[in-house]
């Protein structure tokens, strides 16, 4: 479907007051054309009618103009750098944008790959990396653990049989 008759359903739908497929289209055609900055910035209205301020900084992140309250709750949803990368989903040149915006773009991906080196070289990782790292290990000696005593039952049984024998 046309992107020009794409946005007319979306007007239709918010007009009729469904927002949620207002935003599916929307959705769409990010993922469609990402390069469309009237597009997101469209998606990003949407959602800060619906008081979603993190969405809201998520799709308005490139535009020159930023509403530095919704840019914060973004930052809180994605906590990383490379995490807030991948959700912009940014596909075009930074040469698309203006220069506040692709300042920030490069800021951003600077941020990211500083991230993703110092998780390269083992550098200090995040609580929530520690915490996963920490149960892994957890479940892993639990799991050997009930194999030595399963491996055990079964060497005990062995023995037993062997002893009836005689």
């Amino acid at each position: 479907m046309p992107i020009d008759q794409t946005l007319r359903r979306v007007d239709a739908d918010l007009e009729q007051g469904r927002v949620l497929p207002a935003i599916n289209r929307l959705r769409g055609l990010v993922r469609e054309v990402p390069e469309r900055l009237d597009v997101r910035l469209r998606l990003a209205a949407v959602y800060r009618s619906q008081g979603e301020l993190a969405q809201a900084g998520r799709w308005s992140f490139l535009d020159e103009e930023i509403d530095q309250a919704e840019v914060a709750a973004f930052e809180r949803q994605f906590r990383a750098a490379s995490g807030r990368l991948a959700a912009i989903a940014w596909t075009g040149d930074a040469d698309d944008l203006g220069p506040e915006a692709a300042e920030r773009l490069a800021a951003l991906r600077r941020d990211a790959a500083s991230e993703t080196a110092r998780r390269n070289r083992g550098g200090k990782a995040s609580v929530g990396e520690k915490a996963s790292d920490t149960l892994g290990c957890a479940a892993v000696t639990v799991i050997a653990v009930l194999a030595l005593a399963g491996l055990a039952a079964l060497v005990v049984h062995g023995v037993r049989v062997v002893v009836g024998w005689f």
